[in-house]
């Protein structure tokens, strides 16, 4: 996600807020809030999955998310699947 600096206090803690009122269950692990060294405003919400099977468009929780944080910006939503260990 990126946003406009002068919002980065108020999206890092509601993407914080988001990110600890997950709860780890069927599947789902964990979810971790990350922001980047160098570019003030820009910031990744990962959410940490095991299961067999992956939705192609991700899962209804991180749908519902990107949804609700239209507001504050430029949003980049990507799937990824972990090959090997």
């Amino acid at each position: 996600m990126r946003t406009q600096p002068r919002k980065e206090g108020e999206v890092m803690d509601v993407l914080l807020e988001m990110a600890a009122a997950l709860t780890p269950g069927d599947g789902f692990r964990e979810a971790r809030v990350y922001s980047h060294q160098s570019a003030p405003g820009t910031f990744s919400l990962v959410f940490t999955w095991d299961t067999t099977s992956v939705p192609p468009r991700g899962s209804d929780e991180a749908l519902i998310i990107l949804e609700g944080l239209k507001r504050f910006g430029l949003l980049d939503h990507t799937v990824l699947v972990e090959r090997g260990k």
